[in-house]
């Protein structure tokens, strides 16, 4: 009698059917990764754009602005909505632009921006911050950057809306 090698197939139905289940498990959780990933990524890009605000007021000796760019990028634009982008700029000069994040998320900051001095405090009376969250946002993948009248940042996950 002849060996016969390979999958019957019961043996590949089976397989296929522990392969779905799976499946079915493990890909809202690598969403969940992803949408956390995504945060994150873009909060800090959000937070490099206030520590080089910061640093630049302080070695240029001049107010530097973080705010929302407007569409060209070589300005501020008045506004809450800061999901096109923001910059930092000096005296009118821009001196770094970020885009729009991938993923069209919203991102919420101050209407006018913030200030730094050249002593590194902001122009801020009370504290302002910045939050960021991707669309299907849940449980607490929203991230918060509060910005201390002196310049101090605090980023912490809080709940979606």
């Amino acid at each position: 009698m002849k060996k016969v090698r390979g999958f019957t197939l019961i043996e590949l139905m089976i397989a296929i059917t522990v392969l779905a289940v799976l499946l079915g498990i493990g890909v809202p959780s690598f969403r969940s990764i992803i949408q956390n990933n995504r945060a994150t990524s873009t909060t800090n890009d959000v937070v490099a754009a206030f520590q080089v605000a910061r640093s630049e007021a302080l070695k240029r000796r001049q107010n530097v602005t973080v705010c929302r760019r407007n569409a060209t990028g070589t300005a501020c634009e008045n506004g809450t909505n800061w999901a096109p982008g923001w910059m930092v700029i000096a005296g009118g000069t821009p001196i770094q632009v970020w885009g729009a994040p991938q993923g069209n998320p919203a991102i919420t900051g101050p209407n006018a921006g913030v200030t730094y001095t050249p002593t590194g405090l902001t122009t801020l009376v009370a504290q302002a911050s910045v939050t960021v969250a991707f669309p299907g946002c849940t449980g607490d993948q929203q991230r918060t950057v509060s910005i201390a009248p002196t310049g101090r940042l605090n980023t912490t996950r809080t709940n979606c809306p």
